[in-house]
């Protein structure tokens, strides 16, 4: 047992300066766990794990790449992680554009706002809509008050507003540069869905809040697209007594827009399909899932088409499971899956080497100026090409976030930290007091 003399001689230890030294040092211990846990929390790197070559060009200009899946087999949802290089190791800034066509039919319709409250602690506007007549969306545009700022979207749909799917996550959009009090910021690419509710949380830029008027959709007569055809999958057949489970899986992760099915049958049949991913699900926050995540029907049919289109759906092994009832079965001899054609557009130098570092898993979109300019850039553009695609030597690597949570329970565990710290300065001013009330 240890005994502290009474002693009133200057460097004396006494019980009460010990006391507040252990005191002292508990508050210092208690800092720097905290802050290295904080650190911990939010230390990771860009680390790209993939990397490929771009072709030399004669002559200065805008040029598009082809991004073929061999790239986009390795990338995330709407592709943020990839990046484009000069020799010197300067980032080049692009756009992103699907070989697409959109016919309008000029038709803006309007969805009503049910919530629109600026959330300032968080640094997001949120703003939930009422799909009512259940509509297939794949479009949203959003007349805000003007602001030159670029704007980073997540949108999500839901049927019941307690399962939430994403959308779009963390997507960059610019706004319409005007002069007018109002601007409009088009997202043009939604992956169609009818969800009868639809949430988007327009984050902040510089403590600059989006303030949001209205929401439409534009009512789309036809789309035509370009695909590639994605390496072919393995097929397997399972018959049950009703019901046909086909498994088709690639040798790694596809991005899948759409796939059609070659059946053996009778002359006449139409039979519905569930289908559903077997893997690569992703859970970003508690009550929400990516889009394709959800299972989907369809029908199979001797006067249809057989196929089915998806957008942003992402899948190494998809599984189908036939409806035959009292049928017999039918036999899918061919599965085939096509790509949209992807493409980089960007400013390229003659004389000067180019490269694409791709593939991460902490990587974010870009913000990049090009994006306000898209429109001055021609239609029609020269391509150049990607080559020597190889896995880089250090992949892998990258430092991953020890701790995923919600950001709530972040603020819940800041606000216990700040108590805790509340009753130890006080209970230290308490012992400084009555230090200096015995000195006297």
């Amino acid at each position: 047992m240890r005994v502290f003399p009474v002693c009133r001689q200057a460097g004396c230890v006494t019980f009460e300066n010990y006391k507040i030294r252990h005191m002292k040092s508990i508050l210092k211990y208690i800092l720097f766990f905290w802050f290295a846990f904080i650190l911990n929390l939010f230390s990771y790197s860009q680390t790209y794990n993939w990397q490929a070559k771009v072709e030399s060009v004669e002559n200065a200009g805008y040029y598009k790449m082809f991004l073929n899946s061999d790239v986009t087999s390795h990338l995330h949802h709407a592709f943020p992680d990839i990046r484009l290089y000069d020799d010197k190791n300067n980032e080049i800034q692009y756009i992103l554009s699907q070989n697409k066509t959109i016919y309008d039919k000029g038709k803006r319709t309007e969805l009503k706002i049910l919530k629109n409250k600026y959330r300032k602690f968080k640094h997001f506007t949120e703003v939930i809509v009422e799909n009512t007549g259940n509509i297939e969306i794949s479009n949203l545009i959003f007349k805000v008050v003007n602001t030159n700022n670029p704007v980073f979207i997540k949108i999500m749909g839901s049927s019941d507003t307690q399962k939430w799917y994403i959308l779009k996550n963390n997507y960059p959009t610019v706004p319409d540069i005007t002069n007018a009090d109002t601007t409009e910021i088009k997202v043009m690419n939604l992956p169609r869905s009818d969800f009868k509710y639809i949430k988007i949380l327009f984050h902040d830029y510089d403590e600059q809040n989006i303030e949001v008027i209205k929401v439409y959709y534009h009512d789309l007569a036809d789309i035509r697209a370009e695909y590639t055809q994605l390496p072919k999958p393995e097929i397997i057949q399972k018959d049950t007594l009703d019901k046909s489970i086909v498994t088709v899986e690639f040798k790694e992760a596809q991005f899948i827009d759409m796939f059609t099915f070659g059946i053996q049958g009778p002359e006449f049949y139409l039979r519905k399909v569930q289908m559903m991913k077997d893997d690569t699900g992703i859970v970003a926050t508690p009550g929400e899932e990516f889009y394709d995540q959800m299972k989907k029907d369809f029908w199979l049919g001797s006067l249809k088409s057989n196929r089915i289109n998806l957008a942003d759906y992402k899948a190494k092994k998809v599984v189908f499971i036939i409806d035959n009832k009292d049928n017999q079965p039918l036999k899918v001899f061919k599965v085939n899956a096509y790509q949209l054609k992807n493409y980089m557009i960007t400013y390229l130098l003659p004389d000067t080497k180019y490269h694409l570092l791709y593939g991460s898993k902490n990587a974010n979109f870009p913000s990049y100026d090009l994006p306000y300019f898209k429109d001055t850039i021609p239609k029609i553009l020269p391509e150049t090409y990607i080559y020597n695609i190889k896995r880089k030597a250090n992949a892998g690597t990258e430092i991953n976030t020890i701790w995923n949570f919600p950001v709530q329970y972040l603020w819940f565990s800041i606000g216990i930290l700040a108590i805790i710290l509340i009753v130890i300065s006080i209970l230290l001013l308490k012992r400084t007091v009555k230090k200096n009330k015995n000195q006297e």
